[in-house]
C-alpha cells in the first residue's frame, strides 16, 4: 500500500491517497481535484472518506464524485454539514457554495474494508461533534482533530474544547506512541511525539 499526501485548496489542507494496484481511498480531498485524479490512474476508487465537514476539506469531492463511481462516507453527526453551505462554512469564501451528499453515514467503530485490512473509524468530537480520525495499520489520519504540537480550533459551530480534549486524550493517546499521525494542516507526527511536548493536551 502506497500513502501520497497532497496539499490543496485555498487553506492548504492536507488530503490523502491510499492506494494498491487495484483499489484507492482518499481522504479530505479540500481541493483542486485533478491533482489527484493521476494518483488514482485506472484503479477503483473505494471511498471518499471526510473526517469532518468543512469546506477546507471537502472542496474537491463533488468532482471525485461526478468522475468515479464511488462511495462518500462521512460522520453520521457531520451529515447535515457537508449538506448545508452555511455550516460548512464555503459560504464564506469567494468560491461556489459546497453542498454534497454523502453516501454512507459513519459511525465510532465502524471499518472500511481496504488492502486486506480495514480503515477503521475513531469518533472524535471536538473540532465538529462528528469530527473522525481513521486508522488503519500505524497510520492515523487526524482530520483536524491533533496537529503537531497543536490541536484543532473549536469555536467554529458544533466545536467544543472540552470535547477536543476528551478525545485526544482518550482515544488517540492510548494508541501506540509510535503511531503515526497524519494531519489536516501542516506536519506529521506521532502519537508518542505529541504526547511529550503538545502543550495544548497532555497526558
Amino acid at each position: 500500500m502506497q500513502l501520497i499526501p497532497k496539499v490543496l485548496g485555498i487553506m492548504s489542507s492536507n488530503c490523502y491517497i491510499l492506494r494498491n494496484e487495484q483499489e484507492a481511498v482518499v481522504i479530505d480531498p479540500g481541493g483542486n481535484p485533478e491533482l489527484i485524479y493521476p494518483e488514482i490512474g485506472k484503479r477503483k476508487l473505494l471511498y471518499i472518506i471526510e473526517t469532518h465537514g468543512h469546506y477546507d476539506h471537502i472542496g474537491g469531492t463533488n468532482a471525485l464524485k461526478a468522475r468515479y463511481d464511488t462511495t462518500l462516507v462521512v460522520s453520521k453527526l457531520d451529515y447535515t454539514m457537508l449538506l448545508n453551505p452555511g455550516l460548512n462554512l464555503s459560504i464564506m469564501v469567494d468560491s461556489p457554495y459546497i453542498s454534497v451528499a454523502p453516501d454512507k453515514l459513519l459511525e465510532d467503530g465502524d471499518r472500511l474494508p481496504f488492502d486486506g485490512t480495514d480503515l477503521e473509524v475513531i469518533h472524535t468530537p471536538g473540532h465538529t461533534v462528528g469530527s473522525i480520525c481513521i486508522r488503519i495499520r500505524d497510520m492515523l489520519f487526524a482530520g483536524d482533530t491533533l496537529f503537531y504540537h497543536s490541536v484543532g480550533r473549536t469555536d467554529l459551530p458544533t466545536g467544543s474544547a472540552e470535547d477536543l480534549r476528551a478525545s485526544i486524550l482518550q482515544r488517540l493517546y492510548v494508541l501506540p506512541d509510535d503511531t503515526r499521525v497524519y494531519t489536516g494542516h501542516g506536519e506529521h507526527t506521532t502519537i508518542g511525539e505529541e504526547k511529550r511536548h503538545n502543550d495544548f493536551v497532555r497526558m
